[in-house]
């Protein structure tokens, strides 16, 4: 399927998700990235605040804090350009609406990046909202291990097209697999 129409599909459905089942998926994901050897090793861990019905990631943030480990967010500051910011617990709305982390620049390694996407296949290929941070984050990041987080309902069970630029993910949980 190309990413277009994989795209719309998914997020019109994951917009019809249950608050309840978002909340239910969620945890169910949490209890399996606890589980795996990467992120439990892992000092530096990225992740996101999750917005429009994504995986929620308000308890994973919680653990990773609590755990002594360094967190790290997303914030876009350029068209082409997002940056890791540690979280001080300081936020502000982003020009998407989402909220993201104020500060400074990250600029030490990061061992692992807890990975949102619109849409995937059982072959770990993701599907953004279609501006490509990730992927050059990614690029930029070559030493992390890449977790992805995401529902069953947003897997794309034919396949998804991809290019050149494209970065698969090492790991896709979900509430039900953990394809590897």
């Amino acid at each position: 399927m190309n990413k277009k129409d994989a795209r719309n599909l998914i997020k019109e459905r994951r917009m019809n998700l249950s608050m309840e089942y978002i909340e239910s998926a969620s945890d169910k994901i949490l209890e399996k990235l606890l589980e795996n050897e990467d992120f439990k090793n892992a000092k530096v861990i990225m992740s996101y605040m999750d917005f429009k019905n994504e995986v929620k990631t308000d308890k994973i943030n919680e653990y990773i804090k609590k755990a002594g480990k360094t967190l790290v967010l997303p914030k876009v500051i350029t068209k082409e350009k997002m940056i890791a910011i540690e979280d001080k617990n300081k936020y502000i709305v982003s020009p998407f609406g989402n909220s993201e982390p104020d500060g400074e620049e990250y600029i030490g390694e990061i061992d692992v990046i807890i990975t949102p996407g619109v849409a995937f296949d059982r072959e770990k290929n993701r599907v953004g909202f279609g501006r490509g941070y990730y992927d050059r984050f990614f690029a930029i990041h070559k030493n992390a291990k890449k977790i992805a987080i995401a529902f069953e309902k947003q897997i794309i069970e034919e396949g998804i097209e991809t290019n050149e630029y494209d970065m698969k993910v090492d790991v896709l949980i979900t509430e039900d697999n953990i394809i590897k």
